[in-house]
């Protein structure tokens, strides 16, 4: 209102011009119209103030009315007062209303254009799932997350959303659990927020449906359950590896002293031979629980993959034979800490395993080597899950395989110790799961993917660090 006092003046002197003016004086009518607009305008400092526009007006035509009231009849202010009391200063409220009216459009459209922009970047940018139906239930559009996670493109989506859309009316939010197919046959396991948008009126607009992939966090916290029932067992396997160890070291080395003493050749001989032969059996099966176990450090070196690697590469042709082809391929190097004798040990296990799976016929096993991120990072013991100390940089190893791959029932197991789809004697179940405890004494995660007649692929990732000047 303070802004307004000012302006008082000006404005009554304008409503005076404007109704003591002849009847036929329009050009003088229309200056002082166009003298109210441009007075309006000084009054846009603090932006639109339409109702101080009318309350200006109104304060000018009370003033005026009282200053001519009484005034002789005829006189030029008598008839002026007369206008006045008929309305016929609406024009020039018009004309000092406009300026106000437009500046507020002005405002009210950049304030729109804002907000939708901002909706819009919210709606192609968020990592959510977002699914716009109409009150009928059909889709009417899918954001760019939705495509990305499904693999379909926006037209695709938008015709297929109704499979699993929730049915109409919609009156409140409701959360619903749907499967989706994906274009390349996998399904996502979406949980879905529905909210119904209403008009001012109370009616349906639309409903929107906000989604998250509930079946990548089920994948998580069951990799990070493995890796915790497998540090569980590892720890008892190591305890009791070494006690069994000092068991198997009086053991072999009395059978040895009484072979000694034994007569060769004899019955005696070869009983405590075979007694021999089942120790170092023994002593060797301990040795892979020791490694499963993980309880000594690796001896960490600095080592580009592509080094280790080349080192690798005779000793990994070695366990194929001549009907299966080898692959080894550096796409992105990358440097390393790795215990070189450990990690051989792992590439070697897998390699064998994926030469065994192929059996005697034709085959291929390869190792592709870049940059990747793992699907659950590991984490110490008894430190939270989001901590946020992962590493920033993963190398990523893929070996390989065409062979006969695993059913599902087999792929949950195969980390497990003593678990062996190998027939009696030919296993001992720990080769896997040492590997298992190789990679993660490296602060490592190994995943694996298989589809039964596609093969099997192995992924091990390890942190990446500075390369040395």
């Amino acid at each position: 209102m303070d802004r307004i006092l000012p302006l008082e003046a000006a404005y009554y002197a304008l409503l005076q011009r404007y109704l003591l003016a002849p009847q036929d004086a329009e050009i003088a009518r229309e200056q002082v119209l166009i003298d109210a607009t441009e007075l309006a305008k000084t009054s846009l400092a603090d932006g639109p103030a339409i109702d101080q526009m009318y309350e200006l007006h109104r304060r000018a035509q009370s003033a005026l009315a009282d200053a001519w009231h009484g005034a002789p009849g005829g006189s030029a202010q008598h008839l002026g007062r007369e206008k006045l009391v008929r309305g016929d200063a609406q024009a020039l409220l018009l004309a000092l209303l406009l300026p106000h009216e437009l500046a507020q459009r002005a405002h009210h459209e950049h304030r729109w254009r804002r907000e939708h922009e901002t909706l819009v970047a919210m709606f192609e940018q968020t990592e959510a799932l977002i699914v716009v139906l109409d009150p009928d239930g059909q889709c009417d559009d899918v954001n760019p997350a939705y495509c990305q996670a499904t693999g379909w493109t926006r037209r695709q989506a938008v015709e297929g959303a109704a499979a699993w859309a929730p049915p109409p009316p919609c009156e409140q939010t409701q959360s619903l659990r749907r499967v989706l197919a994906c274009r390349d046959g996998r399904e996502l396991t979406v949980q879905w927020s529905v909210s119904p948008i209403l008009d001012r009126q109370g009616g349906l607009l639309n409903l929107v449906c906000i989604g998250r992939d509930i079946g990548r966090q089920q994948r998580i916290n069951e990799s990070l359950r493995e890796n915790d029932k497998l540090r569980a067992v590892a720890t008892l396997a190591g305890g009791i590896a070494h006690d069994f160890n000092n068991l198997l070291g009086s053991i072999n080395g009395l059978a040895e002293l009484c072979e000694l003493e034994a007569a060769p050749g004899s019955r005696q001989a070869r009983n405590l031979g075979r007694i021999r032969q089942a120790g170092d059996r023994a002593a060797a099966l301990v040795r892979q629980m020791l490694d499963f176990s993980r309880q000594t450090p690796p001896a960490l070196q600095h080592m580009a993959v592509s080094e280790w690697l080349a080192h690798a590469e005779g000793l990994l042709r070695a366990p194929l034979p001549h009907q299966q082809v080898f692959g080894l391929q550096v796409l992105q190097d990358s440097v390393v800490d790795i215990d070189l004798v450990q990690m051989e040990q792992v590439l070697l296990n897998i390699v064998r395993n994926a030469a065994q799976a192929i059996g005697p016929r034709s085959g291929r096993v390869s190792i592709e080597a870049d940059r990747g991120r793992p699907l659950a990072p590991p984490r110490p013991a008894g430190v939270a899950a989001d901590t946020g100390a992962a590493p920033a940089e993963w190398v990523r190893l893929r070996i390989r395989d065409d062979g006969p791959g695993m059913p599902p029932d087999v792929l949950d197991k195969i980390f497990e110790p003593f678990f062996t789809t190998k027939p009696v004697g030919q296993g001992t179940g720990l080769g896997l799961a040492a590997v298992h405890g190789i990679v993660s004494s490296h602060g490592g995660v190994i995943e694996v993917s298989s589809v039964p007649g596609q093969g099997s692929c192995f992924s091990i990732f390890l942190p990446c660090v500075a390369p040395t000047a």
